[in-house]
């Protein structure tokens, strides 16, 4: 299944959710977690999206 997945896309989409995240709620935790995203495997990028209530589906190559 992962290698069907736009990683890049899906990655920057977590940076943005995590930076906004940071900018109105939580601060230095957002922050770290955009930190988080940038080092993170392709495994772990899904995992964090599927936390954050992404549609996994949407990242999807055609």
């Amino acid at each position: 299944m992962s290698e069907n997945i736009d990683f890049e896309r899906l990655r920057n989409d977590l940076m943005t959710e995590y930076g906004a995240q940071s900018a109105v709620f939580s601060g230095v935790f957002g922050f770290m977690k955009m930190c988080d995203v940038q080092d993170a495997s392709n495994e772990k990028l899904i995992e964090m999206a599927r936390r954050e209530g992404l549609d996994i589906d949407k990242y999807k190559n055609i």
